[in-house]
């Protein structure tokens, strides 16, 4: 009779056997497959084929395929709905797809349809894209979405319709996006003919999660927003709109927020009062920035990075705008003026910049006189270069000597009275000697009129050598 362990041993030879021949069959067809998709017949060794590479993915190692079919000119039509097995990633950036195709893996995690010519996107377009983590669709022509457009996404994280002409947004068109951390809007310029947009909570209209932490609403033409205080967000762009002020209504956990090239003419406290976890705070290319009021930034206990560079209007930072508590300064790192018109620094701020990483004051025209003489103290290098006076006018601030940072013993404004003091009295004097040299009216001139006076009375009388001719005659 066989024994016991050689009949194990017989049943995991037969069951290995069996194994291996699956396992061999299971890769001639992936490799089919790979080919199908990737080297067609009709395309195979042109340069329309896709490359297709293998990798280890993590965490096990497990093999994965990335397939690139970028700049290859393809139509929807001339792809493969059926995707290949292990396919993680598939990029099919600027080509000519005029609709989505409705492919069916179940690990893909990364389809990039940027750069194409997709219109619009349908009723679960992405429905056997169950393990879809990313999906890229910037850079189209989309105008519109269907209600269910995202349904049977639960795993996706980031969403890009940047760059589209969207108009209107179905309501709760993101509510099947379970884990929605990323969210692109951007740059769809009649965005804000939805009303819900601004009128209304963003996140109620349209079924954002509350795990979503970055939003990107640059260029969508808006002038008002209404979010949730509560929702955890922490990324907010809202660069290139039409707001007058910061919007009143943010969520207190953002760590940095873009309002640039928008319409402040000056910041003030009440912009930013609750946004107490603000990091990063960037305002460049504002149009119509003249000034930062007293204690605009004073609740920014955690501001660490503020970038206002080419707000050219920007003429005025008031001296207490960290605060007036001089005891205590926010964490700051970065603070970039470069390409405004600020002139000058109160010396009150010297502890606040002594603690900076970077000071860039690049295209600055600085007014080089002695209440700016602190900058050299610093040890980082600014690139700030003098404007005034004219003597030093050009050289950075570093390089020119501590003497040359000279102010007057008077205020420069007496000076400016005692000139128009002496303007006044030399007008006043000149009025007086030209009234001086005029008659004056109601006196009239009595002059002497005698035998010697030009006014003389002239009496014509014949010549005597006349009158001697005629008595001869």
């Amino acid at each position: 009779m066989i024994s016991v362990q050689r009949l194990n041993f017989v049943l995991w030879l037969l069951l290995s056997v069996s194994f291996l021949g699956e396992t061999v069959r299971g890769e001639n067809i992936d490799a089919e497959e790979v080919d199908r998709f990737c080297y067609p017949d009709l395309l195979r060794n042109s340069r329309l084929s896709c490359e297709c590479s293998s990798v280890n993915a993590a965490p096990w190692g497990m093999r994965a395929l990335h397939i690139d079919c970028s700049y290859k000119d393809y139509k929807s039509k001339d792809l493969s709905e059926l995707l290949p097995l292990y396919i993680d990633s598939l990029d099919l950036s600027w080509n000519t797809l005029d609709l989505v195709p409705q492919f069916s893996s179940d690990t893909l995690r990364q389809l990039n349809l940027m750069h194409n010519n997709i219109s619009g996107i349908t009723s679960n377009n992405f429905a056997q894209l169950g393990s879809l983590q990313e999906l890229h669709l910037s850079w189209n022509s989309i105008q519109w979405l269907a209600a269910q457009a995202f349904a049977n996404l639960p795993h996706l994280q980031v969403l890009d319709l940047g760059h589209n002409n969207l108009q209107v947004l179905p309501a709760q068109i993101f509510a099947p996006l379970l884990v929605l951390t990323t969210l692109d809007l951007a740059w769809n310029r009649q965005l804000n003919q939805t009303v819900e947009l601004q009128a209304k909570d963003w996140y109620n209209s349209y079924g954002i999660n509350n795990k979503l932490g970055t939003l990107r609403l640059d260029a969508c033409n808006l002038s008002t927003l209404v979010l949730p205080t509560a929702a955890p967000l922490k990324h907010l762009s809202l660069r290139r709109n039409r707001f007058t002020r910061v919007p009143p209504q943010l969520p207190a956990t953002l760590q940095q927020l873009d309002m640039s090239d928008n319409l402040l003419e000056i910041l003030l406290p009440t912009d930013l009062g609750n946004l107490t976890q603000l990091q990063q705070l960037t305002m460049e290319d504002m149009p119509v920035l003249e000034s930062i009021a007293a204690n605009a930034l004073q609740s920014l206990d955690m501001l660490e990075v503020v970038s206002l560079q080419n707000s050219r209007r920007l003429s005025s930072i008031n001296d207490v705008a960290f605060g007036s508590n001089k005891s205590y300064w926010p964490p700051l790192r970065r603070l970039i003026f470069r390409g405004t018109m600020l002139r000058t620094f109160n010396a009150t701020l010297y502890p606040l910049f002594a603690q900076l990483d970077e000071l860039d004051l690049n295209g600055l025209p600085l007014h080089c006189y002695c209440e700016l003489v602190w900058l050299k103290d610093l040890t980082i290098e600014t690139n700030g270069r003098c404007y005034k006076p004219s003597s030093v006018r050009g050289m950075l601030v570093s390089s020119v000597r501590r003497d040359y940072f000279k102010c007057d013993s008077w205020p420069r404004w007496l000076y400016g009275l005692m000139v128009l003091g002496l303007i006044s009295l030399m007008a006043a004097g000149a009025y007086l000697v030209v009234m001086g040299l005029r008659p004056h009216r109601g006196v009239t001139m009595r002059r002497k009129v005698g035998a010697g006076s030009p006014y003389a009375r002239v009496t014509i009388e014949p010549n005597r050598q006349e009158n001697n001719f005629s008595a001869v005659d």
